[in-house]
C-alpha cells in the first residue's frame, strides 16, 4: 500500500446526506499525489456507518477499475465524545478533530467539516504545489466561498475579504493572529506527527488551537482561489451563543488561546485588546450584572484563573467589582500607551 502523502480530515456527526456531499467533492479531486481520507464519525445515528460501508465498497470497485488511482484509503474511525465530559458542542467537535488527527498519515493535512464541501477539482494539488515551493511556511491558505443553507454557490460570497492579496504572498504569524485570520479549513498544513495533541489540547483541539498550533512552526502561504464552501446555518456554534454568554465568550476568547498556546501571548492578547476593553465598558453598565447560562458558567468553571472564575459567582463582591474595574483601568492605559509586553495584564487577569 503506497504511503499517503495528503492525508484529507472529515468530521462528522448525525450528517449523512451531507456527508455524501462532501466526499463526492473531496475524491473529485485531481491528486497528483497518494492520498487517503478518514471520517471521523461522533455517534452517529442516522444511518452514516450503513452508508459509508456501502459507499467504501462502491470506492474500492472503482479503484479496482482503474479509478481514483491516488487514493489510499477512505477510512472510517468512530468517535465518543462523551469521552470528554464536553460542556458545549465546541468541545464535542475538539474531541471529533483530535480522534482523526491522530489517524492522520500524510506528510500534510487539511480538514473539512462534513457539512460544507468543495467547489473546484484542483484546489488541494494548488495549495500542495505552493507549500512545497515554499518549505519555510508551516500552512498554505485560501478564502471560502460563503454560502447560506439552501442557496446554491452563484448566490455566495468570498469571505473573508481583505482587498487584494496577491497569490503567492506570505503572511507573517503576526498578520495571520491579527488581520488575515481565515477559517481553519481553509488552510492545509504540514503535519508534526511528534506533537502529542491529545496531551497538549485534548477536547479544546478546535479550529483555532489546530490553526494556531501549526503556526509556531512558521509563516503562511497564499492561494488566491476561494473554493472550500463554508455553509452557513442558523443553529451553527456561532450562531447559539447569544447576549451576555457572547459578550462573555468573545471578551476573553484570546486569553484562552494563551493558555493553549503561550508562544504567542502578546499577540494574542494585542488582538483581543479592544474586544476587553468593550466588554468592560458593557459591564460597567450592566452594574457588574451578567445572565449567563449553565453552558456557559460549566465551561467556566473548568477554568482556572480568576477573570473565569469570577463570573461563576452568584454575586460580586466589592472587591471583586475594584479588581474588574482596575483591570478595565489597565485595558485602558495599554491602549492609551500603546504598551506591547502584556505580561503584566495577563497576570492580572489570571
Amino acid at each position: 500500500m503506497k504511503t499517503p502523502i495528503l492525508s484529507i480530515l472529515v468530521i462528522t456527526y448525525n450528517q449523512r446526506d451531507l456527508l455524501k456531499r462532501c466526499l463526492q467533492s473531496v475524491l473529485a479531486q485531481e491528486l497528483r499525489v497518494p492520498f487517503e481520507v478518514i471520517v471521523s464519525d461522533d455517534r452517529s445515528t442516522d444511518g452514516t456507518e450503513e452508508w459509508i460501508t456501502a459507499y467504501q465498497q462502491e470506492i474500492t470497485s472503482r479503484q479496482k477499475k482503474g479509478e481514483l488511482s491516488n487514493l489510499v484509503e477512505l477510512r472510517y474511525v468512530h468517535c465518543n465524545s462523551d469521552e470528554c465530559d464536553p460542556k458545549n458542542v465546541s468541545e464535542r467537535c475538539g474531541w471529533n478533530k483530535l480522534t482523526v488527527y491522530e489517524a492522520a498519515q500524510g506528510e500534510y493535512f487539511v480538514n473539512i467539516d462534513a457539512d460544507d464541501y468543495l467547489r473546484s477539482t484542483d484546489i488541494y494539488q494548488i495549495q500542495l504545489d505552493m507549500l512545497m515551493a515554499h518549505p519555510e511556511c508551516s500552512m498554505c491558505m485560501q478564502d471560502v466561498w460563503q454560502v447560506q443553507d439552501g442557496d446554491s454557490d452563484t448566490n455566495g460570497k468570498r469571505w473573508p475579504t481583505y482587498g487584494k492579496v496577491r497569490n503567492g504572498h506570505v503572511f507573517a504569524v503576526e498578520d495571520i493572529i491579527g488581520d488575515y485570520r481565515a477559517l481553519n479549513q481553509c488552510y492545509m498544513t504540514r503535519r508534526h506527527p511528534e506533537d502529542n495533541m491529545r496531551e497538549l489540547y485534548g477536547k479544546y483541539f478546535d479550529d483555532t488551537i489546530i490553526t494556531q498550533h501549526h503556526l509556531q512552526y512558521g509563516p503562511v502561504v497564499f492561494v488566491d482561489r476561494a473554493d472550500y464552501v463554508w455553509v452557513q446555518y442558523k443553529t451553527s456554534i456561532t450562531k447559539t451563543l447569544i447576549g451576555d454568554d457572547n459578550l462573555l465568550e468573545h471578551a476573553f476568547l484570546q486569553l484562552h488561546h494563551v493558555k493553549m498556546i503561550p508562544h504567542f501571548k502578546n499577540e494574542f492578547m494585542e488582538e483581543g485588546l479592544h474586544v476587553m476593553i468593550h466588554f468592560f465598558k458593557v459591564l460597567t453598565e450592566k452594574h457588574f450584572r451578567l445572565e449567563l447560562t449553565e453552558r456557559t458558567l460549566a465551561g467556566y468553571r473548568e477554568q482556572k484563573g480568576y477573570i473565569y472564575r469570577v463570573f461563576t459567582k452568584e454575586s460580586l463582591s466589592v472587591f471583586d467589582k475594584i479588581r474588574l474595574s482596575y483591570i478595565r483601568l489597565l485595558c485602558l492605559m495599554y491602549k492609551k500607551f500603546g504598551w506591547k509586553n502584556y505580561d503584566f495584564l495577563y497576570k492580572n487577569l489570571v
